[in-house]
């Protein structure tokens, strides 16, 4: 009696009927809490970045600003030596002259006092003309004695005392430095002071040029220099009708 064939076979044992298929183990705890770290760590990362950014924007976008305020308060400066002019006029018996230009070697913001024919009016029916005496001049923080201010002061009413008198404004805040030098033309260089109303000086003339050097300190700690320099176009006294008798 011959014997059914068997059917070959693979070599592999069939399936434990009700045993699952093998399955891949779960994260460790230690790999989780690695995971945790290294998403923590690249959030802090991505805020400090943004913090970062957000301090150098708000830095750069305030010394901008002071830039401007100082090219703004640099265009006003030369607007007042551009209109300075000296008055021919003395009065009888006193030889001081009314008009000035006065420049001091102060440290660390040089001081000018002028007259002008900058003066605006403000009041439709004020008693006043286009003529003023300016001083330009460091001033300190109330609040901290190392920082200084540039301010300017102007009196609407040239008189005896142009030094004194009129309304202050500061106009550039934090200032490292403010250097004014004026060109001699009669000697051919810059001097360091100017003053009209000495013998031994520079009587009744002005100088040719202001050369300026304006020195701020940026939110980085370094230097902001702005230099320029401004020509002073009436030369010679001038005698204006009804003027210093």
């Amino acid at each position: 009696m011959t014997r059914p064939a068997r059917p070959p076979t693979t070599g592999r044992r069939p399936p434990t009927a009700g045993r699952r298929p093998h399955a891949s183990p779960g994260m460790t705890l230690i790999e989780v809490m690695l995971a945790l770290s290294i998403a923590a760590g690249i959030a802090t990362f991505i805020y400090v970045s943004a913090r970062d950014v957000t301090k150098t924007k708000a830095r750069i976008e305030g010394d901008a600003e002071r830039v401007r305020e100082a090219q703004a308060a640099l265009d006003m400066f030369g607007r007042d030596l551009r209109s300075a002019w000296l008055s021919g006029h003395k009065k009888p018996l006193q030889p001081i002259v009314d008009s000035v230009f006065v420049g001091e070697d102060d440290d660390p913001i040089d001081r000018v006092t002028l007259t002008t024919f900058t003066h605006l009016h403000r009041l439709y029916d004020a008693n006043d003309s286009d003529q003023a005496d300016v001083s330009w001049f460091g001033v300190d923080d109330p609040d901290d004695g190392r920082v200084m201010h540039l301010a300017r002061r102007e009196s609407a009413s040239p008189d005896d005392t142009p030094l004194e008198g009129g309304e202050t404004r500061i106009l550039v805040h934090d200032v490292v430095l403010f250097e004014l030098q004026y060109y001699d033309v009669e000697r051919d260089e810059w001097e360091d002071e100017w003053d009209t109303t000495q013998a031994t000086a520079q009587p009744q003339r002005l100088p040719l040029q202001v050369r300026v050097l304006l020195t701020l300190v940026d939110r980085f700690g370094g230097e902001i220099n702005l230099a320029t320099q401004f020509p002073l176009e009436m030369q010679q006294p001038i005698l204006l009708p009804g003027g210093f008798q």
